[in-house]
């Protein structure tokens, strides 16, 4: 076969789809012409077949072609999942409640510290699988289960070493301040002394990850200290993005603004304040999890139509983690933007693709079918655009590319 050394098909012809997503409305095309990992052409199989004689031909069986999907916010650096805690849930527990009792964000980490570098590795790839299975080919992903500096970067090089051995592309976050770990209890200023002082330095010496993450919320990081460490995140070169507004207003979402955030996340408790930040802002993006209410029980979703009405940029994640929403599923969460949020299928299919590509700094390579793109490609078993997202516990991905490497799942 016509593949590169790292696998990928030199030269392919993909042809056999019904229609194209992602792609210039004005385009005519049956087939797309992909060589050494980037999509060449879009056209007439008859008149790309004439003219790349030697492609590799792969006939799809039908169904709608899009860009490979882009999850934006995934925590998929933990070892174990948290099922007991998902009943306590289903009894009437909070969120805030099963943390108070021990559970949650340190729950995990109890179990990211029992596991080795090899062990929580080959969880992440697992988890990067089950992905890779709905259609995601790309995906920002988080530490946040080790809460001390050596669990955290452990978690960062299992991250990339998940990514190597998947395939996925991985952009990563550090999230060491994502709650105040046991031994700091009480302490979270010299926790965060230490993620600034010891932490920080080895992660961009590294390498291991290009942007920082905090959660803003009560019972985890104040506005203050989220302030501090940012900034010093920033000196360094790093990236920003931040949970905020998911259950109190703390004013994360203006901080997030004026610090130059790439995103601000969840927003179910967004403020008129917060949404006018963002929309004088025009560049920090709006991270819209519509699966995370429905997992948590919550009434409140962020107000995405307020949000898009403002103009404000956006993305649809799942954020995939396994205390407050259990899935990999990016199909999944645009039945809850549609459901609970109101979202037409195009503007969530934007959301997980030309959006979330965007928010990450991608959006000259990933999120569209275009000449110049990575040949990142999913083959949706649907008819047309209106069925995405309306089909519930479903899966639409019938065939998956990443980087012109066609997946297989056996």
């Amino acid at each position: 076969m016509n593949a590169s050394a790292d696998g990928s098909l030199c030269e392919a012809l993909i042809y056999g789809f019904s229609g194209l997503l992602g792609a210039e409305p004005e385009v005519q095309a049956d087939a797309v012409l992909i060589r050494a990992g980037r999509i060449q052409a879009l056209g007439r199989r008859a008149d790309l077949s004439l003219a790349h004689p030697a492609a590799t031909p792969i006939e799809l069986p039908g169904g709608l072609l899009a860009p490979g999907f882009v999850d934006a916010h995934v925590h998929p650096a933990f070892a174990a999942g948290r099922a007991a805690e998902f009943g306590m849930k289903c009894e009437g527990k909070s969120y805030q409640e099963i943390a108070a009792a021990g559970g949650g964000i340190r729950s995990s980490a109890r179990a990211v510290r029992d596991a080795s570098e090899a062990e929580l590795t080959a969880q992440v790839g697992k988890h990067f699988r089950r992905m890779q299975r709905h259609g995601t080919t790309c995906c920002e992903a988080k530490s946040g289960y080790g809460l001390s500096v050596e669990e955290e970067l452990k978690s960062l090089r299992a991250i990339r070493a998940a990514a190597q051995a998947t395939g996925m592309e991985a952009l990563p976050t550090f999230l060491g301040a994502h709650a105040v770990p046991e031994e700091f209890a009480g302490r979270a200023d010299a926790y965060l002394d230490a993620l600034i002082e010891e932490a920080l330095p080895v992660v961009r010496a590294e390498a291991l990850a290009r942007a920082v993450d905090v959660f803003i919320e009560a019972g985890a990081f104040t506005l203050a200290q989220a302030r501090r460490y940012l900034e010093a995140a920033r000196a360094l070169g790093f990236a920003l993005r931040v949970h905020a507004d998911q259950f109190t207003a703390l004013g994360g979402v203006e901080l997030a603004v004026e610090l130059g955030s790439e995103s601000v996340d969840h927003l179910e408790a967004l403020t008129d304040a917060g949404l006018e930040a963002l929309a004088l802002s025009g560049r920090t993006f709006a991270g819209l999890l519509p699966a995370v209410p429905h997992f948590l029980g919550q009434d409140a979703d962020a107000p995405a139509r307020r949000l898009l009405k403002a103009g404000v940029p956006y993305f649809i994640a799942t954020d995939f983690n396994p205390g407050s929403c259990y899935t990999p599923s990016l199909p999944e969460a645009v039945h809850f933007a549609r459901r609970r949020m109101g979202l037409t299928a195009a503007e969530a299919f934007h959301g997980i693709t030309a959006g979330a590509a965007a928010s990450l700094g991608l959006g000259e390579r990933k999120g569209r079918i275009a000449p110049g793109f990575d040949a990142d490609l999913v083959l949706l078993d649907l008819p047309d655009l209106d069925h995405f997202g309306y089909g519930l516990g479903e899966n639409p991905a019938r065939w998956v590319m990443a980087g012109g490497c066609a997946l297989s799942f056996e």
